[in-house]
């Protein structure tokens, strides 16, 4: 192949979790098949890493822009107690696609505790100081890392969060 070809990033997590199973299938035959066998697919996981060097080191840096806006957008929004996990978010000024959604509605970890907060604004921030609220709000100190929302199939005007620790 001689040509600049670009992944799209559904594309390279596809590559990068073959990579990972095939590591795994390498430490499996290790002692079970012929060594020659072994190290070949040894040679195999080296060349596949190489060849993505590229590919890991551009996102590691956009893996650090995006955690440094996070933390710079919280510190200007003063947010205390919970964390932006939703790594698919490059900007958190930009409008998030859940057009009508007014309410964040949270049941911490283990179900219990239901609590709302208002949306105020259509950007992903907005949702993050409304799911903020709801993450203090329950109590839960544990589960503070927003990890997903949901629209409800009740009420289109109701998104559930997600967290995790």
């Amino acid at each position: 192949m001689n040509c600049d070809v670009t992944l799209a990033a559904n594309e390279f997590k596809q590559v990068h979790n073959a990579l990972c199973s095939l590591r795994s299938v390498r430490e499996t035959l290790d002692g079970v098949v012929r060594e020659p066998i072994v190290d070949k697919l040894a040679k195999v996981i080296r060349d596949m890493e190489q060849g993505l060097k590229g590919a890991y080191e551009q996102e590691s840096k956009d893996f650090d822009r995006r955690s440094k806006h996070y933390d710079s957008v919280k510190e200007d929004l003063g947010i205390r107690g919970s964390e932006w996990s939703v790594y698919e978010v490059s900007d958190l000024n930009e409008t998030h696609p859940f057009e009508g959604a007014t309410v964040v509605s949270y049941k911490d970890h283990w179900g219990e505790k239901p609590v709302q907060s208002l949306i105020n604004g259509r950007t992903w921030s907005a949702l993050w100081i409304a799911a903020n609220a709801c993450i203090r709000d329950s109590g839960d100190q544990h589960h503070i890392f927003i990890e997903r929302f949901r629209r409800s199939e009740e009420d289109p005007k109701v998104l559930f969060l997600s967290t995790g620790s």
